[in-house]
């Protein structure tokens, strides 16, 4: 018997939901990454912020493939690990994911000092936001000296990370049109 009507049809996927969720994937690697940084004693509680760094490069180059959704499942996979409030890392990643989506044409007309600038801003506005629910929830300010160690760090290893992601990206376009 051959089924001619709407159930027998094959499944009509759409091609960007695997890359989606690849780089959720990726993005939630590197939020175990980062934990895993945190375990050293130089980076105690100021681990670099590998998922921002993660989330704004794809944000900006490949922003079909970014959905609300990624900022919040990489939020929320960090918030896990640092037993941060839930869903307070996520929270910025979606602010992050939306505001790219509002600065993405600027920035792309721009040169990298541009970028950069633009995510040390966004790194200082996550660990600001991160600073606000840590001191309303302990009624406490922290050291702010891991603080300004974590902003500096990201901030310092961003142009690290663009050049890689950006040559990983490249290689992969130049392999697709093989």
């Amino acid at each position: 018997m051959i089924g001619r009507g709407r159930f027998f049809q094959r499944a009509e996927l759409d091609p960007k939901w695997p890359i989606c969720f690849l780089i959720i994937v990726i993005g939630m690697i590197l939020s175990i990454f980062e934990g895993s940084l945190g375990l050293w004693s130089a980076l105690y509680g100021s681990t670099p912020l590998l998922s921002l760094i993660f989330l704004y490069w794809v944000a900006l180059h490949h922003e079909k493939y970014v959905l609300l959704i990624t900022g919040f499942l990489i939020g929320l996979t960090s918030d896990l690990l640092f037993s941060d409030l839930i869903g307070g890392r996520a929270t910025i990643y979606i602010a992050v994911t939306f505001a790219m989506d509002w600065r993405r044409q600027k920035l792309l007309q721009g040169d990298f000092r541009d970028i950069w600038i633009e995510f040390s801003v966004v790194a200082a506005i996550v660990v600001c936001f991160q600073l606000l629910v840590f001191s309303a929830l302990n009624l406490a300010l922290p050291s702010l000296t891991p603080v300004l160690f974590q902003i500096g760090l990201t901030m310092a290893l961003f142009p690290i990370g663009y050049v890689i992601m950006a040559t990983m990206s490249n290689t992969l376009q130049r392999l697709r049109t093989l």
